[in-house]
C-alpha cells in the first residue's frame, strides 16, 4: 500500500481531505480535520458529525498531532507498564486499520 493510499481522511461527509498536522479523534472511532473537528465538535452538547453519537465524556473528543515530534514520541508512553503500552498500541492500530480499510467511514449515515 502506498503512502497516498493509507492516508487518513476527514470523516466529515462534505470534506474527505487527507489529514495532516492536527486532527480530532472521537470515542466512536471517527477522525476529522482540524477545521471541521474544531467547528463541529465544539457545539454543546457535542455530537459526532459522522454517526450522531453523543460525545459527553472528558476524553470522547481528543485533538491529536498526526506527526508528533521525536521528543513527544520518546516521552509519550515513558513509565507505563509494557502491557499498557501494548494495549494502547493495539487500540491505535485497530483504529488506523478501520479508517484505512473503510474509506467511506461516516458516509453511509448521510447516504441513507
Amino acid at each position: 500500500m502506498s503512502v497516498c493510499e493509507d492516508m487518513l481522511l476527514c470523516n466529515y461527509c462534505k470534506c474527505r481531505v487527507k489529514l495532516s498536522g492536527y486532527a480530532w479523534v472521537t470515542a466512536c472511532s471517527h477522525i476529522f480535520c482540524d477545521q471541521h473537528g474544531s467547528g463541529e465538535l465544539s457545539r454543546s452538547p457535542a455530537v459526532c458529525p459522522a454517526c450522531n453519537s453523543a460525545l459527553s465524556g472528558k476524553l470522547d473528543i481528543v485533538r491529536i498531532e498526526l506527526s508528533p515530534s521525536e521528543e513527544h514520541k520518546a516521552m509519550g508512553l515513558a513509565g507505563l507498564r509494557p502491557e499498557t503500552v501494548l494495549d494502547i498500541s493495539s487500540r491505535a492500530l485497530s483504529f488506523w486499520t478501520y479508517q484505512v480499510n473503510a474509506p467511506q467511514v461516516g458516509m453511509l449515515y448521510f447516504l441513507a
